[in-house]
């Protein structure tokens, strides 16, 4: 059994049951469902919101074998976060600079697609791996917090691969922003 990507003590806070007791509720009734029609029946059966049907119709069909880890209906995401120790403009303009993006960021490059002040900078990979990144920022003060999605990856493998490459990069950013 695949471990769920949400912690069982965060599902069980939010939720009131445990990874186990979904299993077991979904169990007798998903097998034969599509996605959709799951994560709707959790929502209105349980009293769920909607991000939390999804989470928890994702992770149980993770644990089934269903979906692989970090699977989602269009490719696979890998996600990395940081926060750093400056103001949201400047880490921002690391992102959308393209001088500065290639100094820190995994090889590939992008070209932004939307980028407007307050919302998420959004981009088309030019790697061999394509896809969607999108990048939030969330100003807290001096520090920003730093998420990055990049989307529809072909499979698992370039999944992990970016994975690393964009924890290793944002700690670039990291060092280079806090000097």
């Amino acid at each position: 059994m695949a471990e769920p990507p949400i912690s069982d003590a965060a599902v069980k806070k939010a939720t009131g049951k445990g990874w186990t007791e979904w299993r077991t509720a979904l169990d007798l009734w998903a097998t034969e469902l599509p996605h959709k029609d799951i994560a709707r029946r959790v929502k209105d059966q349980y009293g769920l919101s909607g991000w939390w049907a999804q989470a928890v119709t994702g992770g149980w069909e993770v644990m089934t074998g269903r979906r692989d880890a970090h699977e989602m209906p269009q490719g696979f995401q890998a996600t990395a976060s940081k926060t750093i120790a400056a103001d949201e403009p400047l880490v921002r303009a690391a992102i959308v600079e393209p001088s500065v993006f290639s100094g820190w960021a995994p090889a590939g490059g992008l070209e932004i697609t939307t980028e407007n002040p307050g919302k998420p900078v959004n981009a088309r990979w030019l790697g061999p791996e394509g896809g969607r990144v999108v990048f939030r920022l969330t100003a807290a003060g001096d520090k920003t917090q730093l998420a990055v999605d990049h989307e529809r990856l072909p499979d698992g493998d370039s999944c992990e691969r970016m994975k690393t490459a964009w924890r290793n990069a944002l700690q670039t950013l990291k060092e280079r922003l806090e000097r």
